[in-house]
């Protein structure tokens, strides 16, 4: 009865101390939140740092180290931080939208805090970039989506690519890294600036391609709309097709 009674005493003890111990600690953050990921799931909880979430919930779709597997979803490996910082605040505020963002991007963007939005455009800003494989150089598709990139089109008023996303397609500041991208994506864009009204891959607005501080009397992503509509259908996937190895 005495070693029945102590061993009950000792389950009771150690069951007010796990309980307590639960209490305790969920007063008190982590070193890093990575550190225990499952804190993000409770009540209550101080907020969850953007790596967490980056690894937790946007890696469904864009891959833990922002190199997503679906020719549909965008890389954002490598991505400028700036207009990372863009896109989610656009999401959030739903002033970006396409076919899949009313169901996907704005119920995750939409409860973001601006240090989050932050910590994810750190996060994703500094994984690698995806490494494009070895190409022919005879390619002729190639070659025309290079030369457009680099020269334009002069006789149909379409400007280099690089002018504004970098010399290697690394973007620049708040003009997005290009290079490495998915073929489908890069298309799928390029269609909607060529023809804006149809919006069923991208914009409703949104602050596209300039920083949401300045000011502009005509709307964002003129720029692109202006370029894009003079490009054949064969130059778009020319152009698509260098990007997506380009590194």
């Amino acid at each position: 009865m005495k070693i029945l009674l102590k061993t009950s005493s000792i389950t009771m003890l150690i069951s007010l101390a796990i309980m307590t111990g639960c209490t305790y600690f969920n007063h008190i953050p982590p070193v890093t939140t990575l550190e225990n990921p499952s804190r993000s799931r409770t009540l209550g909880d101080y907020e969850v740092a953007g790596n967490v979430l980056a690894v937790q919930v946007c890696a469904a779709c864009h891959g833990v180290n922002g190199q997503s597997q679906s020719p549909m979803v965008p890389n954002l490996a490598g991505q400028q931080r700036e207009y990372l910082v863009n896109q989610l605040q656009d999401y959030r505020d739903h002033t970006r939208s396409n076919k899949y963002a009313v169901q996907y991007m704005w119920g995750m963007a939409g409860s973001l805090t601006n240090k989050q939005i932050q910590e994810l455009a750190d996060y994703f800003s500094k994984q690698p970039p995806v490494r494009a494989g070895k190409v022919s150089s005879s390619d002729s598709k190639l070659a025309r989506g290079k030369e457009i990139f680099e020269n334009g089109i002069p006789a149909k008023g379409v400007i280099q690519c690089n002018s504004c996303h970098g010399p290697r397609g690394e973007g620049m500041a708040t003009f997005p890294r290009i290079a490495g991208q998915h073929n489908y994506y890069l298309i799928q864009q390029l269609n909607v600036w060529k023809e804006p009204l149809q919006k069923e891959f991208m914009e409703v607005g949104g602050n596209t391609w300039a920083p949401r501080t300045i000011k502009f009397a005509r709307p964002h992503g003129v720029l692109m709309i202006n370029e894009e509509k003079n490009l054949s259908e064969s130059d778009i996937e020319a152009v698509a097709a260098y990007l997506n190895v380009l590194e």
